[in-house]
């Protein structure tokens, strides 16, 4: 597959492959771009052009995922990225989803124990992803943005000792892999449990909605465990060497 470099234009890339739009726009573009490369594009704006050119390219091409360059990133950058994914999933995906499931369960013509099912599955796999969110964005990230500090400034040492005594990243990577686990689980149980009579339109709108939305999901998670884990788990070494 085709890979994007920093001479292409936007507008191409979009018509490529218009699952790029919500990942450009948590990279800070929105559309009326005209004829603009990427350079040219991420230079009015301020936006570091080597990230995003990795980063359109991880989601565009499953098979493409270039560790070593993507580790030169400075965590920072990267939380950044993941707290404005974050941010989609919670202002739009979800909610989307949520009014996609209600139509389609509310077109079945008698209201039945599968869709009781779906309904339930669906409000529990919702509950424990906001949770996993809201782990990330108040314990993990600043835990990772202060270690960083440590590392470029170790008179702050003791202070973050004692705010972070039994912490370390390893506690996060067990949930994480739960989550992927727990989206696997909703589109199977959707998937074989939809009702026989139940609205093909809607159900399908839903389906297409949650699968996008895996796939941003396994992206995110890409990042997270290939990129953002290692690089703490690097920071963490240095520390512990500097004891």
């Amino acid at each position: 597959m085709e890979l994007f470099n920093e001479n292409s234009k936007l507008a191409s890339v979009i018509l490529k492959d218009h699952s790029l739009l919500p990942v450009i726009n948590r990279l800070g573009i929105q559309l009326g771009f005209g004829d603009k490369t990427i350079r040219d594009i991420c230079a009015e704006k301020g936006i570091d052009l080597n990230f995003f050119v990795e980063t359109i390219n991880v989601f565009h091409y499953e098979a493409y995922f270039p560790e070593k360059r993507l580790l030169d990133f400075p965590v920072s950058m990267v939380i950044d990225y993941l707290i404005k994914t974050h941010r989609y999933y919670i202002d739009y995906l979800i909610p989307e989803n949520d009014r996609l499931i209600e139509l389609f369960l509310l077109a079945s013509p008698d209201e039945s124990t599968d869709n009781g099912l779906v309904r339930k599955f669906y409000a529990k796999f919702k509950e424990k992803f906001v949770i996993h969110i809201n782990f990330e964005e108040r314990e993990m990230f600043p835990y990772i943005l202060e270690l960083n500090a440590v590392i470029t400034n170790p008179e702050i040492r003791n202070q973050f000792t004692k705010k972070y005594p039994d912490f370390s990243i390893t506690s996060f990577e067990k949930e994480h892999s739960q989550m992927d686990d727990k989206m696997d689980d909703l589109k199977n149980i959707i998937i074989k449990y939809l009702p026989p009579n139940y609205d093909q339109n809607r159900g399908n709108s839903f389906l297409a909605n949650l699968f996008m939305f895996e796939k941003d999901l396994k992206n995110h998670s890409r990042i997270e465990d290939h990129i953002l884990i290692p690089k703490v788990k690097q920071l963490e070494k240095l520390l512990e060497s500097h004891e």
